[in-house]
């Protein structure tokens, strides 16, 4: 019974899925790309359209015979919801099945731990919600991103720095808001927006450049955490013996010199106008921005030679980088022994609320795996 169960609920995954990542496909074909029987195949096609998965839209064109109904997944039958939470921002994003932003916001709500604060996300999370005219039983839960690294429980912190949380941060916040909800580590997430069904188990590395530097490692389509929940913590790596104070306690590490305020802080916080400026030759921000990418060709060296795979920029600079990237990698190339005209310095695809959309996506990839 157990086998015949579990084969039923891998043949039902097995045709959303296939519906899911076509634009539009017929019963037969499911039948003959899944080698199913067709009254399997419409089994199957009903216990997907009864829980609201999937619907009719239209005929395929008839190439003699009746035409075949044209089957697609209903992208909003479930959503879920992303929250960033910064030290002076908090980023809220609502995200459909297929991954799409459907709505967003981008507060300064800077961060204290009051009833207040706690009191205001929940109120800040509610007004969204009905603003964005969705019906709240559809959304599978809250994923919130935090500058910390996250314990197994997704429910706990084991470190962090950059916003004086305290121990008991779920139970604060768990008041105020009235989904399911879990952390994540915001570079973790950044990483999994980034590559969220990707078909490729080409491994990556991703380096997230906001106003602290984190990472991830992918491998074969995960994040690899490692032991502790802390891998990817490339913001300290060590770049210049006993340099600039790090908020880590320790000197020279890497989000000293290649965080993102070191370069929107010349432009009262606008990282745009920062890069528009480079681009216009201004001295003062072109300067900054030379040093700034000395040092993260030193951090993408690094990674080069200890995981001898692609560097992804991410973040807020790496959401910038798309014009300097090349110089960037000759920089690199000066202090890779192996290779002189290499191109694995990459910029992300994904430059809009990463992190929030990435803690979001793993409430839906862990339904749309489960369906």
């Amino acid at each position: 019974m157990i086998n015949r169960m579990g084969l039923k609920g891998k043949n039902r995954n097995n045709v959303y899925k296939l519906i899911y990542d076509s634009d539009g496909i017929s019963k037969q074909d499911i039948a003959q790309i899944l080698n199913l029987s067709l009254p399997t195949v419409s089994q199957n096609l009903t216990e997907l359209k009864d829980k609201g998965l999937i619907g009719e839209y239209g005929t395929f064109e008839s190439t003699g015979g009746r035409k075949a109904r044209v089957i697609r997944s209903i992208n909003n039958a479930k959503l879920a919801l992303g929250l960033d939470i910064t030290s002076n921002h908090i980023s809220l994003v609502l995200v459909d099945m297929q991954g799409k932003v459907l709505n967003s916001i981008r507060l300064r709500f800077e961060y204290g731990d009051t009833e207040e604060y706690y009191q205001g996300i929940g109120q800040v999370i509610d007004t969204f919600v009905e603003d964005s005219k969705i019906n709240p039983e559809n959304i599978l839960g809250l994923g919130v991103s935090l500058p910390a690294i996250i314990r197994a429980d997704s429910k706990s912190i084991s470190y962090i720095c950059v916003i004086k949380a305290p121990d008991n941060l779920y139970e604060r916040m768990g008041k105020y808001i009235h989904y399911p909800f879990v952390f994540f580590n915001d570079a973790n997430a950044g990483c999994f927006a980034e590559f969220w069904r990707r078909d490729t188990e080409t491994p990556i590395v991703y380096v997230s450049l906001s106003n602290s530097v984190g990472g991830a490692i992918l491998y074969s389509k995960n994040v690899y955490l490692g032991e502790n929940q802390r891998s990817g913590e490339f913001g300290h790596i060590t770049l210049e013996k006993d340099g600039r104070q790090c908020y880590c306690g320790q000197k020279g590490c890497a989000d000293t010199y290649c965080n993102a305020k070191i370069l929107s802080d010349l432009t009262d916080g606008n990282l745009q106008l920062f890069f528009e400026n480079v681009d216009k030759g201004d001295s003062e921000c072109t300067a900054a921005f030379q040093e700034y990418l000395n040092y993260l060709a030193l951090l993408v060296n690094n990674l080069r030679m200890s995981f001898d795979c692609d560097v992804v920029l991410g973040g807020y600079v790496g959401s910038h980088m798309e014009n300097h990237v090349s110089a960037l990698t000759e920089m690199a190339n000066l202090r890779n022994p192996f290779e002189k005209d290499g191109n694995y310095v990459k910029v992300c695809n994904y430059k809009f609320e990463a992190s929030a959309v990435g803690a979001a996506l793993h409430y839906l990839d862990d339904y749309i795996n489960n369906i």
